[in-house]
C-alpha cells in the first residue's frame, strides 16, 4: 500500500497519468481573449482607484486645482486623447462585459453564435463608448 502522504502530482506521475494541459497549447479564441480582457480590465480599474485615492491623500488643493496644473502643461491634444481613451477604455469595456455576464447569469445568450455575436458586440460599443468618452 501507498503511503497516504503521497500528493497529487506523485500518484499521478507513479499511475503514468499525464498532466492537465496548459492554457498555452490552445489556439487563441475570442471567448479566451475577452476573458481575459475582462479580468484584466477589472484589475486595471481597481488599480486606477487605488492610485487616484492615495494620491489624493499626498495632494494638496481640490480637483479643480490639479486639473488646473495639467492644463498649464500644454500637453498636446494628441497626447491627451490618448490618456482619456486609455482611462476610458477600461471602465467601458469592463462594464459592457458585465452586462453580458449578467445576461449569461440569467440563462441568456449562451450558444456558440449567439457568445460570438455579444463579444463582437461589446468590443463594438467599448469602442464607440472609449471614443465617445475621450473625444469630451
Amino acid at each position: 500500500a501507498q503511503k497516504d502522504s503521497e500528493d497529487f502530482d506523485t500518484k499521478n506521475a507513479r499511475l503514468g497519468r499525464p498532466q492537465s494541459p496548459h492554457l498555452t497549447i490552445y489556439r487563441p479564441q475570442l471567448t479566451t481573449i475577452l476573458s481575459l480582457t475582462h479580468r484584466a480590465t477589472g484589475m486595471a480599474l481597481g488599480g486606477i482607484v487605488t492610485v487616484w485615492g492615495i494620491g489624493g491623500l499626498f495632494t494638496s488643493g481640490h480637483f479643480s486645482e490639479n486639473l488646473a496644473a495639467v492644463e498649464s502643461m500644454h500637453l498636446s491634444p494628441a497626447l491627451l486623447l490618448a490618456v482619456k481613451a486609455t482611462l476610458a477604455f477600461p471602465l467601458c469595456y469592463h462594464y459592457i462585459n458585465g452586462i453580458r455576464h449578467l445576461a449569461w447569469d440569467m440563462g441568456k445568450f449562451l450558444t456558440i453564435k449567439e457568445v460570438y455575436l455579444t463579444g463582437y458586440s461589446v468590443l463594438a460599443v467599448s469602442v464607440i463608448l472609449t471614443a465617445f468618452l475621450a473625444s469630451l
